[in-house]
């Protein structure tokens, strides 16, 4: 039994075989620091996300340029661009400054489309100028917004100036084929930026008669005495 006895404590238990090695320790520690920093970098990139949404959609559709489809309903109606229904060949492009935002819509619609079209805008056939292209593209603008005008189509345009707080809008159409006429139009709404408020209104400075009252002495003014008090005395030269 002695014997027995000494060998089961001679002999190393589970737990002396399992001592953590540098290398097991090095991976916990890994472990622990990943797990603490990942989350903490992703709640940071999704704040710094969250406060930039705007400029990301900005830069995203300045990017992209020309979208094909349609815009948003939120943008058709802020912009004032009722597309007909039925209408094809939808593409847009927005774009935002300090000064105006301007959406850029074309889309393919039929005879009766168009006069809808015109009807909804405030205007009719009768207003479109032949010949007339009265969309603008800016220079800076034209590598994203591929339209082109070229001579020799038929070209008809009109111009909506804005009423109060809506926006301008700019429409040309090609009627080269009447069945099926493109309507390029560029809606804009501008911006005013009134300047900050004043500390008030300045109070223009007396001139130097204004405290002494008027100019012309009154013809009680030479009873008083002529002579200055003491305390009235400019003081010595020095």
């Amino acid at each position: 039994m002695t014997c027995g006895a000494d060998r089961a404590a001679a002999e190393p238990g589970p737990a002396a075989g399992r001592r953590p090695t540098a290398a097991g320790r090095l991976r916990r520690w890994t472990a622990a620091v990943l797990l603490t920093v990942i989350p903490a970098v992703y709640l940071a990139v999704s704040a710094d996300q969250s406060h930039n949404v705007a400029a990301v959609r900005k830069l995203r559709a300045e990017r992209a340029g020309l979208v094909h489809g349609a815009p948003s309903a939120v943008q058709r109606a802020v912009y004032e661009v009722p597309i007909p229904p039925g209408a094809r060949g939808e593409a847009f492009f927005e774009a935002n400054t300090w000064e105006k935002d301007s959406l850029y819509v074309q889309f393919t619609t039929t005879r009766a489309g168009l006069t809808g079209f015109l009807a909804r805008v405030g205007t009719s056939r009768a207003r479109l100028r032949a010949g007339r292209v009265t969309v603008r593209v800016p220079r800076g603008r034209a590598a994203r917004v591929h339209w082109r005008f070229p001579a020799g189509r038929h070209w008809a345009g009109t111009t909506l100036p804005a009423p109060g707080l809506h926006p301008s809008r700019e429409i040309t159409v090609d009627l080269d084929d009447p069945r099926e006429p493109v309507v390029f139009v560029v809606s804009t709404i501008r911006f005013v930026h009134y300047p900050h408020a004043s500390q008030g209104p300045s109070t223009p400075s007396p001139s130097p008669h204004a405290s002494q009252g008027s100019s012309t002495p009154s013809p009680h003014a030479s009873q008083g005495s002529s002579t200055p008090s003491p305390s009235q005395s400019p003081s010595p030269l020095p």
